[in-house]
């Protein structure tokens, strides 16, 4: 089975010494199984010490492209929000201080 890794990305999420297990893995691979079509297999794992989702964005035709790009366009957004709300939390939480 020909498989092109096109992204394989693992990083801790925590600081060191700060619990352990919190991990988000990125994976993006073409392949081929014998002789049918190339399909995209691609999936982001998000794991919180004990807890672990995993999504998949698996593209097989061009309704999987637009749903794929379309999912991971709306996680991106929604995790720039969510990081910019933090903050200003952050901010607020200090200034309380």
């Amino acid at each position: 089975m020909p498989t092109r890794k096109l992204l394989y990305r693992r990083r801790f999420l925590n600081r060191p010494r700060h619990h352990t297990g919190a991990h988000v893995i990125a994976r993006v691979e073409l392949v081929q199984y014998k002789k049918s079509p190339w399909y995209v297999d691609s999936s982001l794992r998000l794991a919180d010490c004990y807890r672990v989702i995993e999504l998949d964005f698996e593209i097989r035709n061009k309704t999987d492209v637009k749903n794929a790009l379309h999912k991971a366009k709306l996680l991106r957004d929604l995790l720039d929000d969510f990081t910019k709300s933090l903050e200003d939390a952050v901010e607020q939480w200090e200034n309380k201080r």
